[in-house]
């Protein structure tokens, strides 16, 4: 049985222009606002001297304009490893839409890897978005959650170096009307195990806990006044 959860969530305030990375901020819509509710499930995490939590990355697409980065955590949006310089593998597929490494889009939107057992984010949706269709996506990651089919063995077809499962996307699809909705995000696929790639790979034949890193997600959209 799941337990439940009785944690005030924390909220993550976080304001950026859906029209682009290069385009002027504002919050001009004052109470339109997107908000994500993650809650942990520890028990299919590795123990590794403690609780690993996800790397994640939360961002938004709207009707073809540039992807926007909601949310990212501090390892992956920085490259900030121990023991590597670098880890391809860890969300690759939001690497293929990331802004510059550096700066203060990425300053903006990167945070600590959450833990305890509800982490929520709040993004403030601005007029550019407003009747759009939007699709959120969330990338999340755990490492050295090895199973049968990505090992450590470098003569398995799953090799995975230190990552164990790959990293799982999920999306959810709603118009950013007048509406309120109340959207639960599907899983659409998976990045490459090595990071040698930014696509999503649909096959999610090979993968295991990685699909049940959250005991829940809940994607809310308030259009304000």
């Amino acid at each position: 049985m799941r337990k439940q959860i009785l944690l005030v969530p924390v909220v993550l305030m976080l304001f950026v222009q859906c029209a682009g990375i290069n385009d002027k901020k504002t919050a001009d819509a004052p109470g339109r606002y997107l908000e994500v509710a993650l809650a942990f499930n520890t028990e299919n995490y590795p123990w590794l001297l403690g609780t690993k939590y996800p790397q994640m990355a939360v961002w938004v697409e709207a009707d073809n304009r540039i992807p926007e980065t909601v949310f990212v955590t501090r390892g992956a949006g920085k490259d900030k490893w121990l023991f590597a310089d670098e880890r391809p593998g860890a969300l690759p597929v939001w690497s293929g839409i990331r802004p510059e490494r550096v700066g203060p889009e990425i300053d903006a939107v990167t945070g600590a890897t959450p833990g305890g057992d509800v982490h929520t984010i709040r993004w403030a949706v601005p007029e550019a978005c407003a009747g759009k269709n939007l699709s959120v996506f969330i990338e999340a990651n755990v490492s050295f959650d090895y199973n049968d089919f990505y090992s450590k063995d470098e003569t398995s077809p799953g090799f995975s170096d230190v990552n164990g499962q790959p990293s799982v996307v999920w999306r959810a699809e709603f118009a950013a009307g007048t509406t309120p909705r109340q959207v639960s995000p599907e899983i659409i696929g998976h990045g490459h195990v090595l990071g040698k790639n930014s696509e999503i790979d649909p096959d999610m034949s090979g993968i295991t806990t990685a699909a049940g890193l959250f005991d829940y997600i809940g994607i809310s959209y308030q259009p304000g006044e």
